[in-house]
């Protein structure tokens, strides 16, 4: 009883610290000491706290020191934390326009972002909801088939449940997988992709800063990353910051 007092205790006095540093980054920001700004949020990241609001200040925070890596790094775990934020997707936005890469990809038709931007606007919590409504509602649609005489409307209503919960589970599945997708964020002005894990391997390409990339896995101090058109190279593990 008293072990759990203290473990409850420890936890409001950290959430209390977290609490102070975040409103203290707040207020330095607003008098324009973005670094002081700085070290209060990750005071505050570092007592535990973690919400989208915390690392979207600390990236506008960030991009006022004129450090657009770490900004675009704030902003993207921002995203991973609240996905349909209009604030953290426009910083997201203006951020991309400024940096230097750019990648020779399929730019989707109007039908498929508005797809895109439908099922960014679902969190897993929110797809979670909807899963479980409908299976509630396939397991209600169940019962009233056995006990009611309106046999075909209560399958009719069974079978749009399970098309619902056969919808929103597979959303689900692909958003589990989106977010278990390692990503990481270029931190230092200019980097060069290397054909192996070793700067003696041929130069396969050159990437910047802010520029973000799909993470496959590291060996020693290399990282093995793949970029949006496809292309893959090896870079310093040390200048990437992951999401």
């Amino acid at each position: 009883m008293i072990l759990t007092a203290l473990i409850l205790l420890g936890m409001i006095s950290s959430t209390g610290a977290a609490t102070s540093a975040y409103n203290e980054g707040n207020r330095l920001y607003r008098q324009g000491d973005y670094a002081g700004a700085i070290r209060q949020y990750q005071g505050a990241i570092s007592s535990g706290l973690e919400h989208a609001d915390l690392y979207y200040n600390l990236g506008n925070a960030h991009f006022k020191a004129g450090e657009i890596g770490l900004a675009a790094l704030s902003y993207e775990r921002a995203r991973r934390l609240s996905p349909s934020d209009p604030d953290i997707l426009e910083n997201i936005a203006f951020v991309d326009a400024t940096k230097v890469d750019r990648f020779d990809v399929d730019s989707p038709n109007a039908v498929t972002r508005f797809l895109i931007g439908i099922y960014q606007a679902f969190s897993p919590d929110l797809l979670m909801v909807f899963l479980s409504l409908s299976f509630a509602g396939l397991c209600f649609a169940v019962g009233a088939w056995f006990f009611s005489g309106r046999r075909t409307v209560w399958f009719l209503v069974g079978g749009l449940c399970l098309v619902a919960c056969l919808a929103w589970g597979g959303l689900l599945t692909a958003k589990s997988d989106e977010l278990s997708t390692r990503e990481g964020i270029v931190l230092i002005d200019k980097v060069q992709g290397r054909s192996g894990p070793g700067g003696e391997y041929l130069q396969v390409f050159t990437l910047h800063e802010a520029t973000k990339v799909s993470v496959e896995r590291a060996e020693g101090r290399w990282t093995l990353v793949r970029l949006p058109n496809g292309i893959g190279g090896w870079i310093p593990t040390e200048v990437l910051g992951m999401i």
